[in-house]
């Protein structure tokens, strides 16, 4: 079993971006806020992961897989970053995101990866929300890619924002968990109080 998707551009700012799972109706959101005061390489809250790069703004491509195997490199070129576990919060729809701006657009080029030629595309892939999963972060460049992105600074090619790191981010399933569920129905002011212990003041 490998589902691959299409190669997608992520625009990074701040050092990192995020694989995410999308929203769906009815289901309470989860969007606890990352801490970034750590040295994790990937930091995973409930609803998605943020992956840290070496280099604080560029435009790096990136892949997402579903596999059956474990510790399989995308390729000879990868090296893997972080082994986390990640358990689908909605309903597994996974994408990349730019930092900045949602769901990232199709990179420019074409991206070899196990074995075949992956084109430009979304980066989405539909994770089974009743599987939790073992989320391997590989990637290309990254071994040095701070230290070209400053030569390149140092030879006044400010600008240059594509060509130092590319990633491939692989869920393998690790095991079973019951299916997250929408919500029980109820007002505005019901699923607030539910979520924050409380009802938001304009509600009381």
């Amino acid at each position: 079993m490998l589902e691959i998707s299409g190669v997608g551009a992520v625009s990074i700012e701040y050092s990192h971006f995020s694989v995410g799972e999308h929203w769906e109706r009815g289901f309470e959101r989860r969007e606890s806020e990352p801490n970034f005061q750590t040295d994790e390489e990937v930091i995973v809250v409930p609803g998605h992961l943020v992956v840290t790069s070496r280099v604080q703004e560029h435009t790096a491509p990136v892949v997402l897989a579903v596999n059956d195997q474990l510790d399989e490199a995308p390729g000879p070129a990868w090296t893997l970053v972080a082994s986390v576990d990640y358990q689908p919060v909605y309903k597994g729809r996974m994408a990349a995101f730019d930092t900045m701006n949602g769901p990232a657009q199709p990179a420019r080029a074409s991206v070899e990866v196990f074995g075949q030629r992956v084109e430009p595309g979304e980066p989405f892939v539909a994770l089974d929300p009743s599987r939790t999963y073992r989320t391997q972060v590989w990637s290309q460049g990254r071994s040095d890619s701070r230290e070209r992105f400053n030569a390149a600074i140092e030879r006044t090619e400010w600008g240059v924002r594509e060509g130092f790191e590319a990633y491939v981010i692989v869920f393998v399933p690790s095991g079973t968990q019951e299916p997250p569920a929408p919500s029980e129905a109820g007002s505005r002011r019901e699923r607030m109080a539910r979520t924050s212990g409380k009802p938001p003041l304009n509600m009381r």
